[in-house]
Formats: structure tokens, C-alpha cells, sequence
């Protein structure tokens, strides 16, 4: 018995492609994990069950732009405040440049979520802020996903019933 229960299936009788409206036969070769004809076919399947995850790209890229501007706004803010605290010889300046730092960061975060969901590419972006494509990509993902998720449809859909 193996501790891999796909591996235990019997798919001798698979012998199609397991997209959807595909009716191609799966390569002679094909071994228990190989579903699909063709890697176009296993594109085309993981599409058809993530359609519904697509975001609504008008209402995001212009709450993400008020976003940006508000951020924009906070930051401003902090500069015009915090100058006075910078220019005090007697003040300690960590703490100013800390909240400066972390308000530009949060523009920034607004900034990428609301090019991304705008089609900009991951190149752009990264050319833009002046890092490779793959800093960009991991230092900006995982927190633009999480701006973008309120924007998915089938969550709109769920709270508009």
C-alpha cells in the first residue's frame, strides 16, 4: 500500500483529457498525475476554475487611486508635521523618520496594488521603482494580493444577494 493514494488509483481508464470540452486522448505515456492532452488543455482548465476570481477593474483601479491619494494625503501630513521636529536640534529624529518611512511605504503599497489591477506588468512596476523584476514581484505580491482581494467579483456577487 502506498502512502500516495493517487498513486493507488486505477486511471487505466482515463484515457481522455480531463479539460473541459476537450475530448482529445491523453499521450500513450501519460502516468497517473499526467491529467491533460496537452499543457494548453491544463492552461485552458485552470482558467475555467479561476474565472470567477477575476477582479472588477474599474471599481478597483479607482478605489485604489482615492487610496493612493489618501495615503498621499497622510504622508504630507507627516512631512509638514514632522518638520518642525526634524529642524529641533533637541528632538530625537528616529521616530519622525520612522513614521515617514512607513507612510511612504503604504503610498507605495496603494501604488503598485492599484498598477497591477490596471494591467500594468510586474516589469513596469519594477522598472519604475528601480528594483529587478523579481524583487518587485516578491517584496510587492503577497501584499498587493491582499488589496486586490477585496475586489474579486464572486465576492461582490455573494454580498450583493
Amino acid at each position: 500500500m502506498s502512502h500516495y493514494r493517487f498513486l493507488d488509483r486505477d486511471t487505466s481508464g482515463a484515457a481522455t483529457c480531463a479539460a473541459p470540452r476537450c475530448t482529445a486522448p491523453r499521450p500513450e505515456d501519460a502516468t497517473a498525475r499526467w491529467r491533460f492532452c496537452s499543457t494548453a488543455c491544463r492552461q485552458a482548465s485552470y482558467r475555467a476554475r479561476h474565472r470567477d476570481e477575476r477582479i472588477d477593474t474599474e471599481v478597483a483601479v479607482q478605489a485604489l487611486d482615492e487610496e493612493v491619494a489618501e495615503a498621499l494625503r497622510a504622508l504630507l501630513d507627516t512631512v509638514l508635521r514632522g518638520h518642525g521636529e526634524l529642524a529641533d536640534p533637541a528632538q530625537p529624529k528616529t521616530g519622525a523618520v520612522a513614521e515617514l518611512v512607513a507612510r511612504a511605504q503604504r503610498v507605495t503599497d496603494a501604488a503598485v496594488a492599484r498598477d497591477r489591477a490596471a494591467g500594468i506588468s510586474w516589469a513596469d512596476i519594477s522598472t519604475a521603482l528601480g528594483v529587478t523584476f523579481a524583487t518587485a514581484r516578491r517584496r510587492y505580491g503577497p501584499r498587493t494580493a491582499e488589496n486586490l482581494t477585496r475586489f474579486r467579483t464572486s465576492d461582490r456577487q455573494d454580498a450583493a444577494s
